[in-house]
């Protein structure tokens, strides 16, 4: 288990933990402090151990993540946002002083194409057209940033497919942004992604916020 990756820009800072070893005397020999998990499923002890952990890592005291009834995580008195996200074998956390932000990471699959009418809409399709890529990749990019503009929006039953949309989406490098907007509240946001072997992680932040 250890640090996979940590970025920093003016707007945020995220770090991604990779869950090597599914062993929790040893995360929390890492964390130095008293936390159980409240589950009793394996794997997501894990996750919430792994979280812990890389807040440590990123000097955020993980005895302070606390959680609102609708389940956003937050820290107790504290002025500063944060996002938390799970996959298969990762963890990402994303800590930033702006009030909308979220991040998501997602392990690449075919499944995406499944519920593929769920949450792309015709115009974000259109986008699609004569894109490069793997086109899985693709879709799973659209998911992952709907999936962190969800967690950035205040509100709550938010439809992916006619309330959040995906602009200026162009062929993805291994890294790079575009452009989002919450329909429902007229916020816009910049998405910024990243592509590697296992996931797709994406972080979001409304423009012009602070």
């Amino acid at each position: 288990m250890s640090l996979f990756h940590f970025e920093e820009n003016n707007s945020y800072r995220y770090g991604i933990w990779k869950m090597e070893e599914e062993d929790e005397d040893h995360l929390r020999d890492l964390i130095n402090e008293e936390i159980y998990p409240p589950f009793t499923n394996p794997g997501k002890r894990i996750e919430f151990l792994a979280v812990r952990a890389l807040a440590k890592a990123m000097d955020l005291d993980p005895k302070k993540i606390a959680y609102f009834p609708s389940g956003r995580p937050y820290i107790e008195n504290s002025a500063v946002n944060i996002s938390i996200s799970h996959t298969k074998g990762y963890a990402a956390l994303l800590i930033s002083p702006l009030k909308y932000v979220g991040i998501d990471i997602e392990q690449k699959s075919e499944r995406i194409f499944k519920v593929r009418s769920r949450f792309m809409h015709p115009k974000e399709e259109s986008q699609l057209s004569g894109q490069k890529g793997e086109e899985s990749t693709l879709l799973l990019l659209h998911w992952c940033a709907k999936e962190s503009l969800f967690k950035a929006i205040p509100d709550e039953g938010v439809d992916f497919l006619s309330e959040l949309r995906i602009l200026h989406f162009s062929a993805p490098a291994e890294k790079g942004s575009f452009k989002a907007r919450a329909l429902r509240n007229n916020i816009n946001f910049q998405v910024d992604y990243r592509i590697e072997k296992d996931f797709v992680l994406t972080c979001c932040f409304a423009e012009g916020s602070r």
